[in-house]
């Protein structure tokens, strides 16, 4: 009998490490992991929340934990569609704010699948990171790092602070998804499906048109001057650059046929939520003197900021530009809610910190401690309702 117990407790020790190995070995399988057991360490953390600290949580079904603040306007479009009238409560706010891209896929998979509108839209973000992570992880190897590299870079992705809006009903995975596909098509040579995918971004989030930047400066470095002044000899290369604005170009032609301003996102934004720009400079000064989350908000964008100079030491200088002009762009808001979720999308920086934490143990250790440590917080914060994690 004891002789028994022993073969079945080696066996099955012997089957752990061969389904161990088994597992490392498969890239897919590994990114598989890591997304589950992040989103299932989230989850929990805001169970607990409920249960432990306040039961009054608006948390009707499991699936609701993953819907807060923007969520309600993106399902307020799915179903009655967009309109100029704001709420009592909030005069000057309209769903006109919101692109139209994520809306559309919620109302089609909801359609054609059969299921509840925050359903359809829980299913896409979710459906839309796990894909994401994969363009990440093959993007860093045709950058020519290693697979480990990729699978930090992955990894770091799936446990940034704030990272659970990759899960929310919010636009943050599909933007990652679009803009990390846009970028591997273009350097493998597809332009066409990178425009694509390109004019689908620019309908997501206005700043996804900014992809053209990336365009610009990598065929300025992989073709030189020659390339903008002979166009014509290799007109391919300008294909993303003419389909990326197209998505915004559609979202201001909609705006305009429904209320005579091409600009009506812009303009709900300004008088519903106050939304002004400002020199960047200049409203990161102001927001580092105001205290408070506004100054917590500036120093997440600033990591991100000092991080993404590891881009300029592996030679990335087109994915260098993008984050910067980026992040420009979003310094010169003088609201500054919403600079962390942001800056998350922005994965070149990933890529780079990825490679420079590679066998370093102890560094990746802290790193990834500090990351889960403030995800954690965050995600209590956000299963409350607190506006840290607008």
């Amino acid at each position: 009998m004891d002789r028994l117990r022993t073969s079945d407790t080696s066996g099955f020790l012997s089957f752990l490490h061969v389904s161990a190995r088994a597992l490392a070995a498969s890239p897919l399988a590994a990114i598989l992991g890591l997304y589950a057991v992040s989103r299932i360490a989230l989850l929990a953390i805001g169970a607990l929340t409920v249960l432990t600290v306040d039961s009054t949580v608006y948390l009707d079904t499991g699936r609701s934990l993953l819907c807060r603040w923007d969520c309600g306007w993106y399902l307020e479009i799915v179903r009655n569609g967009y309109s100029q009238l704001a709420p009592a409560n909030a005069p000057g706010q309209t769903s006109l704010a919101f692109f139209p891209v994520y809306p559309l896929l919620i109302e089609g998979l909801a359609t054609v699948a059969g299921i509840d509108v925050l359903a359809a839209a829980l299913t896409i973000s979710n459906l839309c990171f796990v894909a994401a992570l994969v363009y990440i992880y093959r993007y860093a190897c045709l950058l020519g790092f290693s697979r480990q590299t990729g699978l930090l870079t992955v990894a770091l992705l799936c446990f940034v602070p704030q990272g659970f809006v990759f899960s929310a009903a919010y636009t943050e995975s599909l933007f990652l998804l679009l803009l990390a596909g846009a970028m591997y098509h273009l350097r493998r040579g597809h332009f066409l499906l990178a425009g694509l995918m390109a004019a689908v971004l620019s309908g997501v989030r206005a700043n996804g048109v900014f992809f053209v930047f990336f365009v610009l400066f990598w065929i300025l470095r992989t073709f030189g001057w020659q390339a903008f002044l002979r166009p014509w000899q290799r007109p391919q290369l300008f294909v993303p650059v003419v389909l990326a604005p197209l998505g915004l170009f559609c979202f201001w032609a909609y705006c305009f046929a429904m209320t005579g301003d091409a600009f009506a996102q812009a303009s709900t934004v300004a008088h519903g939520w106050g939304w002004r720009s400002d020199l960047p400079w200049r409203n990161v000064l102001a927001h580092l003197l105001t205290g408070n989350l506004a100054t917590y908000w500036v120093l997440c964008s600033l990591g991100a900021f000092a991080a993404s100079f590891l881009l300029l030491r592996l030679r990335l200088y087109e994915e260098f530009g993008l984050c910067l002009l980026i992040l420009l762009l979003l310094w010169t808001g003088q609201i500054p809610n919403s600079l962390l979720r942001y800056t998350i999308v922005l994965f070149p920086i990933a890529i780079g910190l990825a490679r420079h934490l590679e066998g370093r143990t102890l560094a990746a250790a802290v790193v990834f401690s500090c990351f889960a440590l403030l995800n954690g917080f965050l995600m209590t914060a956000w299963t409350l309702g607190k506006s840290i994690t607008i």
